[in-house]
């Protein structure tokens, strides 16, 4: 039995797995608009700066934007935040010009990791497993990964091709490559979401001229 049911995961919690981990102090909003300025057709823009980043993205089916970036420190506490509150600086930090709001959102980012991937006959595959910062764009590939991993496997011992050992396997590999994407997410978002003045100026000044 592959449980794949999202971080959430209900058959996690019924086996009673352990999810040690985390939740990152900072809050994020993610917002439906339509608006104007210079936004990449079929591809996405992210705005790395002194205030963090941001990210502005078509959304093909309905013809609006989709936003996504970091609360100001001033909000991130504030449970019924609204699109207004934070409209200078979401337009300060993706550079659209904002007409209508179709959707607003605000939600948290966790990290964490299962303590097991494996009890008998269920393995935990994808978000059911692990769960990490969105900053290196690992997620599905990571879950893509899990699910490879686990399905040449199963393919093998079912066909009789390998011995039922070969899925013991499955857990140690997983877990650590989780462990170890979990690191790297960490350093990364610590990294663009720093209100160190240092990191700031190196975000504004620096990182453009890198990324480009």
């Amino acid at each position: 039995f592959t449980a794949s049911d999202r971080h959430r995961a209900e058959v996690r919690h019924g086996l009673n797995i352990g999810f040690p981990g985390g939740t990152y102090e900072q809050a994020f909003y993610v917002a439906d608009v339509t608006g104007s300025g210079a936004v990449t057709r079929n591809g996405m823009d992210t705005t790395v700066s002194a205030y963090g980043f941001a990210i502005a993205m078509p959304v093909r089916q309905s013809g609006s934007l989709r936003l996504i970036g970091i609360v100001p420190k001033a909000h991130e506490a504030d449970e019924t935040i609204t699109f207004e509150a934070i409209r200078a600086d979401v337009e300060r930090d993706t550079g659209i010009k904002v007409n209508e709001v179709n959707w607003f959102s605000t939600y948290r980012v966790h990290h964490r990791v299962a303590e097991r991937f494996r009890v008998g006959r269920v393995f935990l595959c994808g978000d059911a497993g692990h769960i990490h910062s969105p900053a290196g764009g690992q997620g599905m590939n990571t879950g893509m990964g899990d699910a490879v991993n686990l399905g040449w496997k199963l393919a093998a011992v079912v066909q009789g091709r390998a011995d039922q050992r070969l899925l013991d396997s499955y857990e140690p590999e997983r877990i650590a490559f989780a462990r170890k994407l979990i690191e790297s997410t960490d350093t990364a978002f610590r990294f663009i979401t720093s209100r160190s003045r240092l990191v700031g100026l190196f975000r504004r000044y620096l990182m453009p001229k890198i990324l480009n």
